[in-house]
């Protein structure tokens, strides 16, 4: 799939559920003194997921143009890159987690669409703490949509490497996962909520997971899950406000009056996996590119 092909069917199909297009906002935030570039899709959107008004309405879609240094030790490897777009679904205050999780779901594994088998899908669920509880709704819509795909998914709590226990999965097809990767929130007070995040077994393994693993030591099938089993998709649950603790664990969180949908997903890391290849740098968003270097390098 070409990159512009990927782009028109995200917008289409979400405008197909009512959402409207947003063009990206500048790369440079002019109304937010405290970045120096735009890191994330929904910071153009803050003053509207606290409760002001869109003016295109309450269902958006977009591709937004970032720029992002905090993870720049990790530029190289088969995922990251520091200039990239975020494509994006929100709800202000419309629609919530079910419908989010369905069209997530649809928008994937649809004929129509992206056609990624389901059997490589695996995904993650806040697990709870002493301040939130476990976000049971997803885990039940995850187990709904698996279903009718005739996928069994079994769901537990995400297998702790470094005290192993013999009698635990490595990984379920939902995942229970702690508020570090799991429970989103800015770093200081304000929207925060469970969110849900989408990975993908690369087309290069075997389709059934526990194969992969045969033969490996513990330490290699970690690597392998960490390397092979890649985020492609985040579904954030925005349903309450409050700041988080070091442990990155919900603090001190109201409900929210109005619930929002936050989605992210990396357009660049999706359209690697789309094609089957190792890195974005072997899609057409940089062949071009690098054929031209390539050509005066000589």
């Amino acid at each position: 799939m070409q990159s512009k092909e990927l782009r028109e069917k995200f917008i289409k199909f979400y405008e197909s559920k009512g959402h409207a297009f947003l063009p990206s906002s500048s790369l440079v935030p002019k109304e937010d003194p405290t970045v120096l570039f735009t890191t994330a899709g929904m910071q153009p959107l803050i003053p509207y997921l606290l409760g002001q008004k869109h003016p295109k309405g309450k269902r958006l879609v977009n591709l937004q143009k970032c720029l992002r240094t905090g993870d720049i030790e990790e530029v190289g490897d088969n995922r990251h890159l520091t200039f990239f777009e975020m494509m994006g679904v929100w709800s202000l205050g419309d629609y919530f987690k079910i419908d989010s999780i369905r069209w997530t779901y649809d928008f994937l594994t649809s004929p129509d669409y992206l056609g990624l088998d389901p059997r490589r899908l695996f995904v993650t669920v806040y697990r709870g703490s002493d301040k939130a509880e476990r976000d049971i709704e997803a885990v039940n819509t995850w187990k709904e949509v698996f279903g009718e795909s005739g996928i069994e998914a079994d769901s537990g709590v995400e297998f702790d490497w470094s005290n192993p226990d013999d009698s635990a999965k490595y990984l379920y097809r939902i995942t229970q996962r702690s508020g570090k990767d799991n429970w989103w929130g800015l770093p200081y007070k304000g929207p925060c909520g469970p969110c849900s995040e989408v990975y993908y077994l690369l087309d290069s393994n075997n389709v059934d997971l526990e194969k992969n693993f045969e033969g490996k030591s513990l330490q290699e099938i970690e690597v392998f899950i960490e390397n092979q089993v890649v985020e492609i998709w985040n579904n954030v649950f925005m349903q309450f406000e409050g700041v988080k603790d070091e442990n990155d664990e919900p603090l001190e969180i109201i409900p929210m009056i109005s619930k929002n949908i936050d989605t992210g997903v990396g357009y660049e890391r999706l359209l690697t996996v789309l094609n089957n290849k190792k890195s974005p740098y072997e899609t057409d968003l940089f062949t071009p590119i690098l054929e031209v270097v390539d050509k005066y390098s000589r």
